[in-house]
């Protein structure tokens, strides 16, 4: 029992014995890990420092631009002129708006030469439709519209031309003579009047021009192309006198019937035919003479 005894005191001082020798290893180890702390607080003291010092360094250089700050003032002496410059524009343009305003005044005269010009050119242009309305062609002497002109024929006779159609190229007329009825369309070219339809004693004596159609042509009263030998202009601006009027720029042609019948015509502007003579010199012949003495529009 004793050695038992012995024994586990023994073991227990071994124990706490190694215990101790533990411990203090444990210490000698914690020791280099402090100083290794210590050291690295010191180097990153030591780093602290330059940059408070490269702080204090730099608090310098941001202070040099304010001293600096009448290089700033520089722009705005220079700006000062610029602020005027708009005060001497307007004079510059104060004093070409008074050199030019005489120019303003003189303007007047200039417009005035081309109004002559107009003016002068508007004659011009009227002088020569008078002169060639004529030789424009037949269709100024179409009448004008729905119109009924009555003749005399040789102081004892009447004869009726009613007008009951006009368009750009036809004309459509009633023709009494006596018991006599006849319905004629003429055709108006630049060059010839013609007698495109003829029917004698027709039933219904209403416009047809809206649908007619020229097929063939019956009569040529009038050429003045200068192809047929027949006719002869006689004169293209003669004044006419009528029972019922006078009558400026009529036309007048003739044409020949064979050897010995001669027929003349006169047409007026806006009014067709105003007087038509016809002479036979055969043997049996005679002398015709018809004259507008009224028209009703």
């Amino acid at each position: 029992m004793k050695k038992l005894s012995f024994i586990a005191l023994f073991f227990v001082l071994l124990v706490s014995a190694c215990s101790g020798t533990d411990v203090d290893q444990a210490d000698q180890l914690e020791e280099p890990e402090n100083s290794e702390t210590e050291t690295t607080e010191d180097e990153a003291a030591s780093e602290e420092t330059p940059s408070e010092e490269s702080e204090e360094e730099a608090e310098p250089a941001e202070e040099e631009p304010s001293e600096e700050t009448p290089v700033e003032e520089e722009p705005s002496t220079e700006e000062a002129p610029t602020e005027e410059a708009p005060a001497d524009k307007k004079e510059d343009h104060t004093e070409s708006d008074t050199t030019e305003a005489p120019e303003e005044e003189e303007e007047p005269e200039e417009s005035a030469e081309p109004e002559e010009d107009t003016v002068e050119s508007a004659s011009n242009d009227s002088e020569d439709t008078e002169a060639s309305g004529s030789s424009a062609g037949l269709k100024a002497y179409m009448p004008k519209g729905p119109m009924t002109k009555t003749f005399t024929q040789d102081e004892d006779y009447q004869v009726v031309h009613e007008v009951v159609d006009v368009n750009d190229r036809f004309v459509q007329q009633i023709v009494t003579f006596g018991d006599m009825v006849t319905l004629q369309i003429l055709e108006f070219t630049e060059g010839r009047i013609s007698v495109v339809h003829q029917e004698s004693n027709p039933e219904d004596t209403s416009s047809q021009l809206d649908s007619f159609e020229a097929h063939e042509t019956i009569d040529v009263l009038v050429d003045a192309t200068g192809s047929s030998a027949k006719f002869q202009i006689l004169d293209e601006a003669q004044t006419t006198s009528t029972p019922y009027g006078e009558f400026e720029n009529v036309f007048v042609v003739q044409r020949m019937s064979g050897s010995d019948v001669t027929s003349m015509y006169h047409y007026a502007p806006d009014y067709g035919l105003i007087r038509e003579k016809v002479e036979d010199k055969g043997d049996n012949g005679y002398t015709m003479t018809s004259e507008l003495t009224e028209i009703q529009e």
